[in-house]
């Protein structure tokens, strides 16, 4: 009777190994396909290099405009404390969107869902963060700023569309998110897959595009601030 009992428990030992070992295998296969799935790459350089001089034409306007300023010649009446602010946090956010990290990925010739992703995340934490919202919406939350003119003016137009930028980015890496997958490819999942990396990545530059003509318009207020004071 023992020795029955011991033959089905190491029939029984044998059949869950198997079974395990087939899982094991059946994962490895599909993630085989998954990986395919994310080396794949769609091509982006023409869209990238007229986007790229298209950025660099908005940050060379955003600096022109603030380069009006110069505390040791400056000598009209206006708060020389908020001058130096706004100046100093347009400066930050231009040193922001014109860095080596950001302006790598309109660099590449081809892209990948990871590339798309690393960007949405870089976008979110530098730009968006770092420079909308610690930045310019912050500077326009102080009081020196608050003595400068037309305050009342472009304080609700920056506070609506960095509040605005800042919620249109995050559905963006969460569609990233929940479309990693564990299946075979089929045309119809590969299809959907690379239609959401095009449309994700170029979503995001447009993004970037908004940002910079949002700059654009603070370094516009900027300089008919110095020019009148």
């Amino acid at each position: 009777m023992k020795k029955i009992l011991l033959e089905y428990a190491n029939i029984i030992g044998y059949t869950v190994t198997g079974l395990i070992f087939g899982l094991s295998f059946f994962l490895l296969i599909i993630n085989f396909y998954h990986m395919q799935e994310l080396s794949e790459t769609i091509s982006v350089e023409t869209y990238n290099n007229d986007n790229r001089q298209l950025i660099e034409q908005k940050i060379n306007t955003i600096k022109n405009n603030i380069s009006v300023y110069s505390q040791n010649s400056y000598t009209g009446n206006l708060n020389i404390y908020g001058l130096n602010t706004s100046q100093i946090k347009i400066q930050e956010c231009v040193n922001i969107v014109e860095s080596d990290e950001m302006m790598n990925y309109f660099s590449k010739s081809n892209i990948d869902i990871r590339d798309v992703y690393n960007f949405t995340g870089d976008f979110r934490n530098n730009v968006l963060n770092d420079c909308l919202v610690m930045q310019i919406k912050s500077m326009f939350n102080t009081d020196t700023i608050a003595t400068l003119p037309n305050y009342n003016i472009i304080k609700p137009y920056v506070d609506l569309n960095v509040n605005s930028l800042v919620q249109s980015v995050g559905y963006i890496q969460s569609n990233i998110e929940n479309s990693d997958h564990y299946y075979y490819s089929t045309d119809v999942n590969k299809s959907n897959f690379f239609d959401l990396t095009n449309d994700s990545y170029f979503e995001i530059v447009n993004k970037y595009q908004q940002t910079l003509d949002l700059l654009v318009e603070v370094s516009n207020w900027y300089r008919t601030v110095v020019v009148g004071g």
